[in-house]
């Protein structure tokens, strides 16, 4: 079944072929947590439609590059008809929770296995039939959220953080209707 047959195609593409699969790459993790933290402000449409304008911005998200930027030299300033997407704040808050994912990688020896440790590097797998059921936060998230916000990381509320999830594939949230949702289970079991 096909669940957004009115959608935006950008996201009907994301829906299709990366929420939900589990991710491990440091660098893709950090892109959907920034992208996902942008939520609070914009809807997946409007964020999947701006992606490639943010992936030029941020350097294909790569941690160690954003790093390294300063908001106020390196990040490029559009023209007034082409401002950036985001506001100063949410630059500045980008790079520095990059700052903050460096720091983890020496600690952890990735994000990507610190990030897993809290679902036991194993997606978790929900059964919903429909959507209402479905939760906007979850006691774990709640979790990642609390020990992100204790290392310095902004815009990684619990709600954010479950939207991580989901679109990271951390949890798998396709209702079991949903033509994804065996091809995302069959990934997490492989996990």
């Amino acid at each position: 079944m096909k669940t957004f047959q009115f959608a935006d195609p950008l996201y009907i593409k994301f829906h299709d072929e990366q929420w939900g699969v589990p991710v491990y790459d440091d660098n893709l993790l950090f892109e959907l947590l920034s992208l996902s933290g942008m939520l609070s402000e914009q809807s997946w449409t409007d964020i999947l439609g701006k992606r490639e304008q943010y992936r030029e911005i941020f350097s294909g998200f790569d941690v160690n590059m954003i790093a390294l930027m300063d908001a106020t030299k390196q990040v490029p300033v559009f023209d007034s008809e082409n401002k950036t997407p985001l506001s100063e704040i949410r630059l500045r808050c980008i790079i520095e929770n990059a700052k903050s994912v460096v720091k983890i990688v020496k600690e952890f020896g990735s994000f990507s296995a610190y990030l897993w440790s809290y679902v036991n590097y194993t997606p978790i797998i929900n059964k919903y039939r429909y959507g209402r059921n479905v939760p906007w936060r979850t006691p774990r998230s709640e979790l990642v959220s609390n020990d992100l916000v204790r290392r310095g990381f902004r815009f990684v509320g619990p709600t954010i953080i479950y939207a991580f999830m989901q679109a990271s594939g951390m949890t798998v949230d396709h209702l079991v209707e949903c033509f994804r949702f065996h091809e995302c289970v069959s990934l997490a079991l492989m996990c």
